[in-house]
């Protein structure tokens, strides 16, 4: 992510709890070549799983949705590919000709499979892809009769000669075909040779589809030689506990205690009040600390190049509750007026988060477009229910504030305590963790995290657009690498650890954990895939075992809260 794009989420940034209840989750790559093979109708799928813990050693297999019928004859149609379970591979006796050799593992828990798919085989996929390519076509005279309830039956229909149906269908479409068939046909049987170790959805075909195609380099697209593809694949690794994981200790910080809590409750007994204020809208003055002004901000470098990401229209900033962490800041934007825009030069700290502009000097361009005043309401007992609900006074309220806020904080502490046990086995477990696992934190995190920033209100939508890009999410994993290789690592070592202490999963703890999760899902209108499902199910359960039996085993020390502020 560009640092430059970090500025305005640390120049605003509001202290506020959230909870990030949505993820966005970026798409995986089925093939390393995936715009080639989009440029050749294509369609990248991945099925991701909800929970990193969920990946399992299967079989795998491609299968291919069900096309659609061309209603004009050139009409290209669209195509997908999608790796999914299997228990089995085809019965196809001809694919068990196939030659695959198996490399050693590679950096990265990588396994490479080189495949060599003979010549019968792709005579088989090359009839199969012709049958394919004539229904898709319907050439006029190359039809079969129709049957009463409108279809056609396959085996019935004419062939037309190649150069008329590869001029209907474009040579680009029946090489696709080809090697759609060949792939359907030959992956699930190499994928037998890593079935045991394999770490599901892991695997990419690495040969490119313009490598693919040219074993159907023949006359009219005719086999011309073997099929050479290479399919690479993360196998489980190998884990090594350097400590006695039966021993562990760990450390945690206290998110609080009843001082802390009395604070807080405080803080946000006095929020609730802002939020029952009325706005006036001011008219008279300029901004002072505790309005709330609508604003547009830019930044420019000293060369007058615009810093990207920060530019920022309609952006909410309440002065009451949000920290403007850079020096000096507040006190350029006190005094603006509505329609009002004022440019001034700030330096950043030299030990700014956003590396990029650490120590620099920028140009700063604020715009009020509104701005109000809070006119606080008169505290009585009139208004206890609106503070808190079921309140009757507004010593009632603060109560009521106070034991939620002491439940929130039990809450969180729980969750420290848990990832303070967690970092202690990440700590013990000695492993690579592998390529396909790092890229899918990866990718989930970048996720969250521009999630979270659109939920918090920081960016425009605009600007987290703008983010998205892969580019972007590199520099995110650049800068949060160790964290993400943390979680990696915890995760890793859970399920290693349900492993070594032989933990196993009930048929009835399966049963009430998918009822539950399916009736969540069906509550909010949600659609399910029962296999996806299961897969889920099973993670949470041995997630939930895992923490148990860390909960249960290692020993915890607690150390007071950080000093905080009481704002």
């Amino acid at each position: 992510m560009n640092d430059a794009q970090n500025t305005i989420c640390a120049l605003l940034y509001t202290h506020t709890h959230t909870q990030n209840t949505r993820r966005i989750h970026l798409e995986n790559m089925m093939f390393a070549s995936e715009n080639a093979l989009l440029k050749r109708g294509f369609v990248v799928a991945a099925q991701n799983t909800s929970s990193s813990s969920s990946r399992r050693t299967n079989a795998v297999h491609v299968k291919r949705h069900p096309r659609r019928r061309q209603h004009r004859k050139n009409e290209r149609s669209s195509k997908t590919l999608v790796v999914t379970n299997m228990a089995k591979p085809p019965s196809n006796s001809a694919v068990s000709n196939i030659r695959v050799e198996k490399s050693e593992v590679k950096p990265g828990c990588v396994v490479e499979l080189s495949v060599a798919v003979p010549m019968d085989v792709l005579a088989i996929s090359y009839e199969n892809a012709i049958d394919e390519a004539v229904a898709q076509a319907e050439i006029p005279g190359f039809e079969a009769p129709k049957k009463k309830d409108g279809s056609r039956k396959k085996s019935d229909t004419k062939r037309p000669p190649m150069n008329m149906l590869l001029k209907a269908v474009g040579k680009d479409t029946f090489l696709q075909l080809c090697i759609e068939d060949t792939l359907q046909n030959t992956l699930p049987q190499a994928m037998q040779f890593v079935a045991k170790e394999a770490i599901q959805d892991s695997e990419t075909i690495a040969t490119t589809p313009r490598q693919l195609a040219e074993a159907f380099g023949g006359p009219e697209c005719t086999p011309s030689k073997e099929l050479e593809y290479v399919i690479k694949i993360c196998v489980q690794p190998t884990v090594q506990w350097t400590k006695n994981i039966d021993s562990l200790e760990a450390t945690y910080v206290s998110p609080g205690n009843d001082e802390t809590d009395k604070r807080d409750a405080e803080t946000l007994f006095e929020n609730r009040l802002r939020d029952l204020a009325t706005m006036r809208v001011i008219a008279d003055r300029g901004l002072e600390e505790g309005d709330v002004a609508v604003i547009d901000i830019n930044a420019m470098d000293t060369s007058g190049n615009s810093l990207p990401g920060i530019e920022t229209k309609d952006f909410r900033l309440d002065t009451a509750t949000t920290d403007l962490k850079l020096p000096g800041l507040m006190e350029q934007i006190v005094g603006i007026k509505t329609g009002e825009e004022k440019d001034f030069n700030l330096s950043f700290p030299e030990d700014w988060s956003v590396k990029s502009v650490a120590g620099k000097t920028a140009m700063f361009t604020v715009k009020v477009n509104e701005l109000f005043s809070r006119e606080m309401p008169t505290l009585s007992d009139d208004i206890a229910e609106d503070i808190f609900t079921g309140s009757k006074t507004v010593d009632e309220a603060k109560a009521q504030i106070l034991e939620a806020q002491k439940m929130s904080r039990e809450v969180e502490e729980k969750i420290v305590k848990d990832e303070a046990v967690l970092d202690a086995l990440a700590a013990a477990c000695s492993c690579e963790i592998p390529e396909s696992v790092l890229r899918e934190q990866s990718e989930n995190m970048f996720g969250e995290h521009l999630t979270q920033m659109q939920m918090e209100g920081k960016m425009s939508m605009k600007a987290i657009q703008a983010l998205a890009s892969e580019k972007n999410m590199n520099k995110f994993v650049t800068e949060r690498a160790e964290e993400i290789k943390l979680i990696c690592r915890r995760t890793i070592a859970c399920e290693a650890l349900f492993t070594e202490k032989n933990m196993v999963i009930t048929q009835g703890e399966l049963s009430d954990e998918l009822k539950n999760q399916v009736k969540d899902l069906e509550a909010q209108g949600i659609e399910y895939d029962e296999e996806r499902m299961i897969q889920n199910a099973r993670a949470a359960l041995e997630a939930a075992k895992t923490i148990q039996w860390l909960r249960d085993n290692v020993k915890l020390t607690e150390l007071p809260p950080l000093e905080r502020s009481s704002a």
